[in-house]
């Protein structure tokens, strides 16, 4: 088959560039179907689109039908030259909004997922403060598995991402937020539900089905410790519940995600006094976004939030004799060892402009060293 071509001859307009969203949505959701949810288009309508691109460019994007969707090389190179050309738009963007008081266009924020029922409000009040700050903003909110979410800061296609602490990147700034304690759960049909905690050994939680996150180091460690056997993996906390409300597979979940479930009896904590996962939770952003004030108003925000409290802390720790509140603030803001290796801990200050906090010269200088001169 012979393309015609329509290649952007005479001027790139917003069709163009909305053809180019299109398929690089399309990528990222690994095909047409999971792309329907994303755009708000149906898979013919998403067809319809990524084959006039293919017209205009005169070349084929990707390979779709029943083995599935892939990219064909010159498919890579655009998605490669898309990203890169939205980058630019991103940062052209950020400019025009240096000029100005008040911020508009849209702010992508990722959060891992069941972060909402956490009992902590620590994030609910950041996006709270940053909402009210920036009124002219508008939200594009997604929710992902860890690895999504650090996929999608490093690629710049979310200017803030929540997710777990995990190893060291370069290209990554984080901000230690909030921890979040797991423990070993079992369903009600599980042998060992009725079971007293001193009686459940190391060797018989060896000999039960574990159903794994797909992406926790911490749990890795625990399941080295305690000898566990995973029989079953899942990237989302939903598919660890599904499968320990089934009775087979034991599973850690965090304390919040299991409260409900707990209470009506469906399913128990195992030796929770022994047997604890925390997982650190980090506020992110791609380093080379550092220049962008919605970025930048964000992250002194969170930073705000979190002095704050630590400062509540530790006022409740003198007013309390020291040992309840110091154990609070150490459980709030203290890394698991293990986990905190290699995150780097901006020591941001925070200054009042208008009504929004704003990063200070020092990150301005660190976004300069990193290639974001503004």
């Amino acid at each position: 088959m012979s393309w015609p071509h329509r290649i952007f001859a005479n001027q790139f307009t917003d069709f163009e560039l909305k053809l180019l969203r299109v398929f690089r949505a399309v990528v990222d959701c690994g095909g047409f179907s999971p792309a329907e949810v994303e755009l708000g288009l149906t898979k013919s309508a998403i067809s319809k689109h990524v084959s006039d691109l293919e017209i205009r460019l005169g070349v084929r994007l990707c390979d779709r039908g029943r083995s599935g969707f892939a990219l064909t090389p010159e498919g890579k190179v655009v998605y490669d030259s898309t990203t890169q050309l939205l980058m630019a738009l991103e940062e052209f963007r950020s400019q025009v909004n240096s000029f100005h008081s008040e911020l508009v266009g849209a702010v992508y924020i990722g959060f891992i997922e069941n972060l909402a029922t956490n009992e902590d409000l620590l994030l609910h009040q950041i996006l709270s403060d940053y909402v009210r700050a920036h009124p002219g903003l508008t939200l594009k909110f997604i929710i992902g598995a860890g690895s999504e979410i650090d996929r999608a800061v490093q690629e710049r296609r979310l200017h803030i991402g929540v997710s777990m602490v995990s190893d060291r990147s370069t290209k990554v700034f984080s901000i230690p937020a909030m921890n979040e304690n797991s423990y070993l759960y079992c369903g009600r049909d599980h042998e060992l539900y009725g079971a007293e905690d001193s009686a459940i050994t190391n060797d018989w939680l060896t000999r039960c089905a574990l159903v794994q996150h797909g992406y926790s180091a911490a749990e890795t460690r625990l399941i080295t410790e305690l000898d566990l056997k995973p029989m079953a993996t899942s990237h989302q906390t939903e598919g660890i519940l599904f499968l320990v409300l089934a009775g087979r597979h034991i599973g850690f979940l965090p304390s919040h995600v299991a409260k409900p479930w707990e209470a009506i009896g469906a399913i128990r904590a195992i030796r929770p006094s022994e047997i604890r996962k925390q997982t650190e939770i980090a506020i992110k952003a791609q380093r080379a976004s550092l220049g962008n004030p919605i970025v930048r108003s964000f992250l002194a925000i969170a930073r705000k939030r979190i002095k704050e409290r630590k400062l509540a802390s530790s006022d409740y720790s003198r007013s309390d004799g020291g040992d309840k509140g110091a154990n609070h603030a150490k459980g709030a803001f203290n890394a698991v060892t293990a986990t905190s290796t290699g995150l780097e801990i901006a020591d941001l200050t925070v200054s009042s402009r208008g009504s929004a906090p704003v990063l200070t010269q020092e990150l301005r200088s660190e976004a300069s060293s990193s290639g974001v001169v503004r």
